[in-house]
């Protein structure tokens, strides 16, 4: 039972960091319909700035919203000085571009930081755990998830109540209403960038702590977050957070319980069954957990 409580636990750490990372895919496909697959450098380029941050002797917190706030003005201008050129063309251009910038902001991350592994300072004992009766918890697994937790809340309310929200959600029923509505839709793209920067930011610092490090390949873990947002819905952030912190725990007990059991065959087992998963939301359900059904009139 110990040993399951401490699995599940780290699961939702784990699970928490998916749910940041796909909910940036989520805000940019919900604004454009585009896959922005440039998150998981996105990501990288966040962990990094943090760690330079706290370097130069910014306080923590600060750091981390610092972090956050760089990334976001990075994904942004990226979507006003590239993207925004390509709104009228077809939606497979503009996403082979996210590739683009992907290999260029990784280029960046090696030109600016290097490729040698460094680990995200925290103002606790990164050793330090929290414990529940038998079961210890590392307490970095414990922040990722108020933080996370924090951070969700936050876009949630931003999203039901502030104007640009407001907008973003319109932008994503109707582009064309919401133009005619005199909302200004390039405004919320970059709006959108920068929430799915900042959001990469903040799972990039957490997945940077012990026992993990920062380095230059930290960004192909939004791959492996990828199939929440399918198992979630494109269109559901509620969705995608179920479904990633799901994946995670999935990920983690299969990872203690079901590798060992399936010999040579079970080695690395556990970083594919999400996409087993999600490959089976295709075939059965190809609109997610709570994304919406379309409907075409032929």
């Amino acid at each position: 039972m110990t040993e399951l409580v401490q699995l599940t636990f780290g699961g939702l750490g784990l699970g928490v960091v998916y749910a940041l990372v796909a909910l940036g895919f989520v805000v940019v496909y919900r604004a454009s319909q585009v896959f922005n697959f440039a998150q998981g450098e996105l990501l990288a380029f966040g962990a990094f700035a943090m760690t330079s941050l706290a370097a130069a002797g910014v306080p923590w917190i600060a750091a981390v919203l610092g972090a956050m706030a760089a990334t976001g003005l990075v994904a942004a201008g990226c979507e006003r000085l590239v993207l925004r050129r390509m709104i009228g063309r077809p939606v497979f251009v503009t996403i082979i571009l996210t590739i683009f910038i992907g290999f260029v902001l990784r280029a960046l991350v090696v030109i600016v930081w290097g490729t040698d592994p460094r680990g995200v300072p925290t103002p606790w004992d990164t050793t330090a755990v929290l414990e529940l009766g038998e079961a210890r918890v590392l307490w970095n697994t414990v922040a990722a998830e108020i933080a996370a937790a924090v951070a969700l809340a936050a876009l949630a309310l931003f999203s039901r109540y502030s104007r640009l929200g407001v907008a973003m959600r319109a932008t994503s029923d109707d582009q064309e209403v919401s133009l005619a509505l005199g909302i200004p839709v390039g405004r919320v793209f970059g709006a959108s960038w920068f929430v799915a920067g900042a959001l990469a930011a903040l799972a990039g610092v957490f997945l940077g702590m012990f026992p993990r490090t920062v380095d230059s390949n930290l960004g192909f873990v939004a791959l492996r977050a990828f199939p929440a947002v399918i198992v979630g819905g494109l269109d559901s952030p509620v969705g995608t957070v179920i479904a990633a912190l799901s994946l995670g725990v999935l990920e983690v007990l299969t990872q203690g319980y079901v590798n060992e059991r399936l010999g040579q065959f079970g080695h690395g087992f556990h970083a594919v069954l999400p996409y087993l998963v999600m490959i089976l939301f295709l075939m059965v359900r190809p609109y997610g957990l709570l994304g919406r059904r379309q409907v075409e009139r032929v």
